[in-house]
Order: structure tokens, then C-alpha cells, then sequence
């Protein structure tokens, strides 16, 4: 029996996105959907036992902010508490307001580490969980 929760990686760098499903992967609790937009990932984030979404914020067609927006809706389904962590290499453009304002949970700029991946995953999941790194 699989008690691993589901997390949704939305990233439109191909590598990028790969890094981060392994990393979450590595620390054996989740398993993964990868998302190269926000309209695949809202087709995703109904499905029973999703526990988190990893969105990056500038992506072609919907952003992560908009995405973020429309899982808050609680629209289709989707359970508008879900753990949203924000991915960006954007600088002051993107303020922490504004990920906020859009439902965010948290905001991680790259290029981040994998500690602090899941340190901001342990934060938006309240799992007590450490990472295997």
C-alpha cells in the first residue's frame, strides 16, 4: 500500500523541473506529477491525495501567480488549502506581497538549495519530515 502524498511540479524548464521532482523523490515521502504549465498542473490538482504544488512563477500561458489564484478559487474541485511554494528567479519584480496576495505560501528564489527546498516544504506542509541529502 502507497501512503505517499502527491505533489504536482509546475516548471517550464525542462531541467529545472527534473531537479526538483528528484529532490522530492530523494526524501521518499512524495511521489510526482510534472506540470510545464499551470493549465497542466490545475488538470492535476484535483486528483485524490495531492498534498503540495511547487509552481514557478513566469511560465508561457498561465504564471504561478494566476495558477496559485485559481487553486485559491477552489474551482473544479480543487482544495483551495493546498500547499503552494512559488519558485522564481525574479528579483524585486516579484514581491513577497504580491505572492502573497495571490495565495502563495511561500515564496523561494532561486537558485535555491535543496535544504532549503525542503525546509519550505516542512514549512507550507507542517511535516516533521527531514531530507535524505
Amino acid at each position: 500500500m502507497n501512503h505517499k502524498k502527491l505533489a504536482i511540479v509546475v516548471e517550464d524548464n525542462r531541467i529545472m523541473r527534473e531537479i526538483i521532482a528528484k529532490a522530492l523523490v530523494w526524501d521518499g515521502a512524495w511521489d510526482i506529477v510534472k506540470a510545464a504549465d499551470g493549465a497542466e498542473a490545475l488538470a492535476s490538482v484535483g486528483r485524490p491525495g495531492v498534498g503540495l504544488v511547487i509552481v514557478d512563477w513566469k511560465m508561457v500561458g498561465m504564471d504561478g501567480l494566476e495558477c496559485t489564484r485559481r487553486i485559491r478559487s477552489g474551482a473544479n474541485g480543487n482544495d483551495p488549502r493546498l500547499p503552494v511554494i512559488l519558485v522564481t528567479a525574479a528579483g524585486a519584480e516579484l514581491t513577497d506581497e504580491m505572492a502573497r496576495a495571490a495565495g502563495v505560501d511561500c515564496l523561494l528564489r532561486k537558485p535555491f538549495t535543496l535544504i532549503q527546498l525542503h525546509s519550505a516544504i516542512r514549512q507550507v506542509t507542517g511535516d516533521g519530515v527531514e531530507p535524505a541529502v
